[in-house]
C-alpha cells in the first residue's frame, strides 16, 4: 500500500515563532542543495510580502547542507515557522524521464506533499524554488477550491499548443505546475500522490515530467487562477523582461535554464532579496550553460567593459570545450 511517510527519513521544526490569534497560511516548496539559496530568497519575498499571517513553511528537501539549514534558522521572525522533512533513497523516480528536460528528482517531491500535510492544513501553496513572491500571498490564498483538487495557472499558447499533439487532454488547461493551490483532502481521496508515482514511473516518458503527469491526472479537476500568480519570464542576461511585468503581478516565475541566481544575468528583482537574505554574502554560479557566457561577454562588451568581456570570453571557451560542450 502506498504511504508517503515511507519516503520521509526524518521531519524537524526548526523555527517556530507563530503566534495565536492570527491565520495561517502553509507554503511548501521542494528543492535539493543546488537550489537552496534561490529558494531561501523565494521564502524571504514571501515574508516581506506577506506580513499580516502567520506563515508556516513546510520545506521537502534532498541532501541539503548544514550550512544552508543554518540560513535557513536565520529567516527566523515572528510569524513564521519552518519544517524540514528530509526525502530518503526510497523515493525514486524514473531517471529517463528526468533526462528530457531540465528536471532533478526533487522536482517531484511535490508529489507527496499534500499527503504529508493532510493532517495539518487543508490547503497548500506550493512553490517552484525559482520564483519570486511580489505582493501578498493572501489574493491567491482567498481563492474557494472546495470543489477542486488545485488551483492552478494556465501556461503558455505556445506550450499547450506542444501539450495537445503530445496528449490526449484539453490543452487549453494545461498549467504549470510551479505554483499551485492544493486542496489536501481532495487530493489524498483521489490518490493523486499514488497515481502519480504509477505514472512517472510506468516506463513511458513525460517531457515535462511531474508537470505533464500532474496535468493527466487532475485534468476538469482544476480551478483556473489569472496569470498574475504565475508569471512567466525567460530572462536575457540584462533581464530587461523584468521592466515589462505587469503591476498587479503576486509571483514571478523565472522560467527555463536561465535563472537569476546565474552570475551572468542582471536580475534587479531577485538581487534586491538575495541582498536581504542570509545567502547575500554567497558566491553565486556562474551560469548554467557556456552560451550564456558568451552572452554575458557581448553584454560586457556593449557596456564598454573590454577586459572582463575578453575574460568571460575565454571562460565562455574553456567551458565549451573543455567543461560544459
Amino acid at each position: 500500500m502506498f504511504n508517503a511517510e515511507d519516503f520521509i527519513e526524518s521531519q524537524k521544526t526548526i523555527v517556530n515563532n507563530l503566534v495565536p490569534y492570527c491565520s495561517t497560511l502553509h507554503i511548501a516548496l521542494g528543492f535539493d542543495d543546488n537550489y537552496a539559496l534561490p529558494a531561501g530568497v523565494t521564502i524571504l519575498s514571501v515574508i516581506n510580502n506577506t506580513p499580516n499571517y502567520n506563515l508556516h513553511f513546510h520545506l521537502f528537501v534532498d541532501k541539503v547542507s548544514n550550512s544552508n539549514i543554518d540560513k535557513f534558522k536565520q529567516l527566523a521572525n515572528d510569524k513564521i515557522a519552518i519544517t524540514l522533512y528530509t526525502i530518503n533513497s526510497n523515493f525514486i523516480i524514473n531517471p529517463k524521464t528526468l533526462v528530457l528536460h531540465i528536471t532533478t528528482i526533487s522536482t517531484c517531491i511535490r508529489f507527496i506533499i499534500p499527503d504529508i500535510l493532510f493532517s495539518i492544513t487543508d490547503r497548500i501553496i506550493y512553490l517552484d524554488s525559482d520564483t519570486i513572491c511580489l505582493q501578498s500571498l493572501e489574493k491567491l490564498a482567498k481563492y474557494s477550491i472546495e470543489n477542486y483538487i488545485a488551483g492552478v495557472i494556465p501556461d503558455s499558447l505556445d506550450m499547450q499548443k506542444e501539450i495537445k499533439a503530445m496528449y490526449k487532454i484539453n490543452a487549453e488547461k494545461y498549467f504549470n505546475a510551479g505554483v499551485l493551490l492544493i486542496n489536501t483532502k481532495r487530493w489524498c481521496e483521489e490518490k493523486i500522490s499514488q497515481k502519480a508515482f504509477d505514472l512517472i514511473n510506468s516506463g513511458k516518458i513525460y517531457k515535462y515530467a511531474d508537470q505533464d503527469v500532474l496535468n493527466i491526472l487532475l485534468e476538469n479537476k482544476t480551478l483556473l487562477l489569472p496569470i498574475k500568480f504565475n508569471t512567466k519570464i525567460k530572462i536575457a542576461i540584462d533581464a530587461h523582461q523584468e521592466k515589462e511585468i505587469r503591476p498587479y503581478t503576486v509571483i514571478l516565475h523565472y522560467i527555463s535554464q536561465n535563472k537569476p541566481w546565474f552570475k551572468v544575468y542582471q536580475s534587479e528583482i531577485f538581487n534586491r532579496y538575495l541582498s536581504l537574505s542570509p545567502w547575500k554574502e554567497n558566491d553565486l554560479p556562474l551560469s548554467g550553460n557556456s552560451s550564456s557566457i558568451r552572452n554575458y561577454s557581448k553584454y560586457l562588451i556593449h557596456k564598454g567593459k573590454f577586459i572582463s568581456s575578453m575574460y568571460y570570453y575565454i571562460l565562455y571557451l574553456k567551458y565549451k570545450f573543455y567543461l560544459k560542450k
